[in-house]
């Protein structure tokens, strides 16, 4: 029996802990070759450290799936062309892309400084932009050289606290 994601290959940022991994291991278990786009960096965003994407391959790889690591900085307009050229350089291809990726800075609005925003803002806005942006004229240009139209999507996550909100959760709130 054919798995539901079987032949196609899925990028997930943010993947090497948390929701991110979960749908990294999700993928590959339904077929995907996986890239596994994680930085490492604590919570706050912080540090790097690519053990932790490492070990989601691993874990995929052990169960026969197929996986490769990709610490690309999701902020970063070139490092975001660079991890879609993974997924393309590896496997040939790009068919899913999950903007998973996000960073914590939990202060109140009086409290947060201009680096802290901007930080969050970098991964949390431009994080989804920029992959995204190369993924479509990835996409498009695909699709001109093939002719035919492409089965390919985009994943956008949140946490709850970005829809619903929570107190001090990256200066969002006055009290």
């Amino acid at each position: 029996m054919t798995k539901l994601c079987e032949g196609r290959v899925a990028l997930v940022t943010g993947a090497g802990r948390g929701i991110g991994r979960q749908y990294a291991l999700m993928l590959a278990a339904h077929g995907a070759r996986v890239v596994v786009n994680d930085l490492g960096g604590n919570i706050d965003g912080s540090g790097t450290d690519s053990s932790p994407a490492q070990q989601v391959v691993s874990e995929i790889r052990s169960t026969g799936g197929e996986a490769v690591v990709d610490g690309h900085d999701v902020s970063s307009w070139s490092g975001s062309k660079a991890m879609i050229d993974t997924a393309i350089n590896e496997f040939g291809q790009l068919d899913v892309l999950v903007n998973n990726a996000g960073i914590l800075r939990d202060r109140m609005l009086v409290n947060m400084q201009e680096a802290e925003w901007d930080a969050v803002i970098n991964v949390h806005l431009k994080g989804t932009f920029a992959p995204t942006h190369h993924a479509a004229a990835y996409w498009r240009d695909r699709s001109e050289q093939t002719g035919a139209p492409l089965n390919v999507c985009v994943i956008n996550t949140s946490s709850v606290s970005g829809i619903y909100g929570n107190i001090g959760m990256d200066g969002a709130d006055l009290d």
